[in-house]
């Protein structure tokens, strides 16, 4: 039987960015019914407030969920240019608008709703478009093409969702977000009332801010993710800021094919039953985490470079995982770890490795024959490698 999960790829302590949809105008006199929402206590800390359960999710993965991993003494690990280009923008947003800023991130956790939008209330039905102004739709249609032909398993019902900031602004849709992806602190519904009040103080907060450009912002849908449900349609989310941060670094050229790639990959291990593995040593949700991430990591460094998939340069393809990587992390007691960065890449190379094989020999491994050869080199990929 399959099983029913969810991964979510937190490429930031925030998920956050934006989109391309209506524009509002800054209000003049508060409405009775923003006074009213604005009256109510806000109690929405961050960390303090879980996504709800559900018949349809095993698990939803956030940075604030953690457990003991590995012993951080016997791994090598470092910092990013992407975490400190991501911590510039926040800082910046927490500078300029220290009152917006504390309501909207630290006390209604905005930046958390486009992607819950996309994960649990956006389908295809919907047209999607990726990138503020739709500048990567072409690449990433194209991408979710030539990957779904590729590899071996069923995905004509994987949908690509894409999250948008903008949709901050649209009351109705952040209220439903809140619906289906939170509850209270004492793990009780929302109750609509509850979640449109809290919409219309995420609205305010918007149209407030200058630094926030109507949700056109990289702190505002950071974020990729792959799910898998019963009753409800298989996603790819891809979050604009996710798109944009790959942007500002040099690597547009390979992020939007290299992260869709990995998410894929995730469902190649949902549909193949590779989540119940069992995992030599590993006695923590984290160390499991490891195993599945790393994976995923070999499975789309494949894809990228053989020739049969999207064909990559090798070289080009590590430059930006090199980056990429690093946020693949360094925090070994989160229970979403997802490898040291030198792990993530050793992965990686597996997966080069045996594109370069199949360039000589011609031919697509299939899942389950990729999937043994990785089993077969784990225990190397995580050997520990401080000096």
């Amino acid at each position: 039987m399959r099983t029913r999960q969810i991964i979510v790829l937190c490429l930031a302590a925030a998920l956050g960015t934006a989109g391309c949809e209506e524009q509002q105008t800054d209000p003049t006199t508060p409405s009775a019914e923003s006074r009213a929402a604005a009256a109510l206590p806000l109690d929405l800390q961050r960390g303090r407030l879980k996504l709800r359960p559900s018949g349809q999710l095993a698990s939803l993965y956030f940075a604030d969920e953690v457990s003991r991993a590995i012993d951080p003494e016997n791994y090598a690990c470092s910092s990013t240019p992407l975490w400190a280009w991501l911590d510039g923008e926040l800082d910046t947003w927490r500078s300029q608008e220290p009152e917006v800023f504390d309501l909207l991130y630290n006390r209604l956790l905005a930046d958390l709703i486009p992607i819950v939008d996309a994960l649990f209330v956006q389908t295809e039905d919907t047209p999607q478009y990726f990138g503020y102004n739709g500048e990567y739709t072409k690449i990433m249609l194209k991408t979710e093409k030539d990957t779904k032909r590729f590899w071996d398993i069923f995905s004509d019902d994987i949908q690509l969702i894409g999250a948008h900031g903008t949709m901050l602004l649209d009351v109705d849709r952040v209220a439903a977000a809140y619906e289906a992806g939170f509850t209270e602190d004492d793990g009780s519904p929302l109750t609509p009332e509850r979640a449109r009040a809290l919409a219309i103080l995420v609205r305010d907060g918007m149209l407030q801010s200058e630094v926030l450009n109507g949700g056109n912002h990289p702190i505002l849908s950071f974020g990729a993710a792959a799910i898998s449900t019963l009753g409800g349609p298989d996603k790819i989310v891809m979050g604009d800021g996710t798109l944009v941060s790959q942007k500002a670094l040099g690597f547009e050229d390979v992020a939007p094919q290299a992260i869709y790639a990995h998410e894929f990959a995730h469902h190649i291990q949902f549909e193949n039953d590779y989540f119940a593995d069992p995992v030599p040593g590993a006695t923590t949700r984290a160390e499991l985490s490891r195993y599945w991430e790393l994976m995923a990591d070999a499975m789309s460094a494949y894809f990228l470079t053989h020739k049969r998939g999207a064909a990559m340069n090798q070289k080009r393809v590590e430059q930006f995982l090199d980056v990429f990587f690093q946020i693949g992390d360094c925090n070994f007691t989160y229970r979403a770890h997802h490898g040291t960065p030198n792990q993530r890449m050793a992965a990686a190379r597996v997966g080069f490795n045996l594109a370069d094989q199949a360039h000589k020999q011609g031919h697509i491994l299939t899942s389950e024959q990729f999937h043994d050869l990785f089993v077969a080199a784990y225990a190397d990929l995580i050997a520990p490698d401080a000096l």
